[in-house]
């Protein structure tokens, strides 16, 4: 199931790489910026501005997706609740945790032994893999780092460290365009055509190392509460 994950991302990067493609052919390819008319001038800089709503998709796409392809690969191999890791808990028994938080007052109790007779059952449990562990807001770093935490992934959430500038500039600039508080001839204008090349490998180093992060948790079964990574 990774297998097709992994294309669809490929596929995403490379819809970004066709986007710089385009400029590149529209600048003339010489980087000294030869004369054009203006209206071919600010065709460029829309474009450089629009790359980073694509650059966006392929984040979140690759965060969701490879969520999903997890988590269906566990359902596949279904388990007691209680031999899966504590923190995997939060997303595998998510309708368990809601249905104590949204009771009312008189079933609370009941509610709650219900949430116990689950966790401690011997029987195996079916797991929703739409279930995605979010805050409600677009892909940052700090939600990178909670799926790390909540589905017990191997090392590091990024990369590199450095890489977190890079995510949030792709974030904001994205939401900027998307919510119409700039426009995208005005943020694509900071940019020169080598810095948005730059920015394409980073986020791509960031997409293939979520999914690897993934593939490697199956791999290593650190979903298991008695693995450790």
């Amino acid at each position: 199931m990774f297998d097709s994950t992994e294309q669809e991302i490929r596929d995403r990067i490379r819809q970004s790489k066709e986007i710089l493609s385009l400029i590149e052919r529209l600048e003339g390819g010489n980087s000294a910026k030869l004369e054009k008319e203006a209206g071919e001038v600010d065709i460029i800089k829309i474009q450089k501005g629009i790359f980073f709503v694509s650059l966006y998709s392929s984040i979140e796409y690759s965060l969701t997706a490879s969520s999903v392809c997890f988590l269906t690969l566990l359902n596949n191999h279904k388990r007691r609740p209680i031999e899966y890791h504590k923190y995997m808990l939060c997303t595998i028994l998510n309708s368990e945790f809601n249905s104590v938080r949204e009771c009312g007052k008189k079933n609370l109790w009941e509610k709650k032994a219900s949430f116990f007779d689950t966790l401690f059952s011997d029987n195996l449990l079916s797991i929703d893999a739409s279930v995605f562990p979010a805050d409600g807001i677009n892909i940052s770093d700090k939600q990178i780092k909670d799926v790390w935490k909540f589905f017990n992934l191997p090392g590091h959430h990024l990369p590199d460290n450095g890489l977190r500038l890079v995510l949030s500039e792709v974030k904001d600039h994205r939401n900027a365009i998307a919510h119409g508080r700039e426009k995208a001839i005005n943020i694509g204008s900071r940019y020169t055509l080598d810095s948005l090349k730059k920015k394409t490998k980073d986020i791509e180093s960031i997409c293939f190392h979520i999914l690897n992060g993934f593939k490697e948790a199956f791999s290593l079964e650190a979903y298991l509460s008695d693995k450790k990574t």
